[in-house]
């Protein structure tokens, strides 16, 4: 598939967002952050339930105060309420009524979706929940859009599905910026992380493998951080100890020496 306004599209800033901070009704979810989206992009954001992963893809949907989306790029949103479905129609009808591109490969995208022959013609109410998804889905990909947003596209989908939907997302040309907690889905898709965590915004360029490491020994670097604190207030606590004996100092040797076993 031709994507849409490919050549003032691709590796270009395409979505800015300048000091925006996560305020909803009685609560902060993050502080004050600014970041860019480039054309291409796929990127997963991650966090733990209530971090306020859906209310950013939100705030982007609706070009809130502080977001600017550049004229070349036109979205599709994928939730999971599924509102972009006509229920009454058939899987055919739903997936042509806002694409420009061929039948012969609406039908290949399709039968990828395992709709093959007679099933493309089902109304969509007659479909399980997963049937749905897949149908939303296929909708959104050949779409004429250029960036698709989804918020959890996992859920409901079954494995052969899954590994279908991130094989269609990697040879997709377009950007990604999706939510979802399965880490092999962010891990096969991902080329820059977005995590919410203790109400700040992290941006990583890499995949979400590369993220863990680096986390992981952000936290290793940290905890030798701390023990090197401990150790030289292990040393002067002694080196008073030596010279004024007294029962506060021992007290507090001993709370030291407690702290620094935990790193053991």
């Amino acid at each position: 598939m031709d994507l849409l306004n490919e050549k003032t599209f691709k590796n270009r800033m395409t979505i800015r967002v300048e000091n925006l901070a996560g305020i909803i009704p009685n609560q902060s979810l993050w502080e004050k952050k600014t970041f860019q989206i480039y054309g291409g992009d796929k990127l997963a954001i991650i966090g733990s339930n209530g971090s306020g992963k859906t209310t950013l893809v939100k705030k982007i949907i609706n070009q809130e105060n502080g977001i600017t989306i550049s004229p070349s790029v036109k979205i599709g949103y994928f939730s999971q309420n599924l509102m972009i479905l006509d229920l009454n129609k058939t899987i055919l009808e739903n997936v042509q009524n806002s694409s420009k591109q061929e039948e012969s490969l609406i039908r290949t995208v399709l039968a990828r979706m395992h709709f093959f022959g007679e099933d493309i013609y089902k109304p969509v109410h007659v479909l399980s929940g997963g049937e749905r998804v897949k149908v939303a889905l296929t909708k959104l990909l050949v779409s004429d859009i250029n960036t698709l947003v989804l918020d959890e596209p996992t859920n409901y989908l079954d494995t052969q599905a899954l590994t279908v939907l991130e094989k269609l997302l990697n040879e997709y040309k377009g950007s990604i910026i999706f939510v979802s907690h399965d880490r092999n889905f962010i891990e096969n898709i991902a080329t820059r992380i977005l995590e919410i965590r203790n109400k700040k915004i992290e941006l990583f360029d890499g995949t979400y493998k590369q993220f863990k490491n680096r986390s992981t020994k952000k936290e290793q670097d940290f905890q030798q951080e701390e023990k090197l604190v401990l150790d030289t207030k292990i040393s002067e606590v002694l080196s008073r100890l030596s010279i004024e004996p007294s029962e506060a100092l021992e007290k507090e040797f001993q709370n030291l020496i407690k702290e620094k076993n935990r790193f053991i």
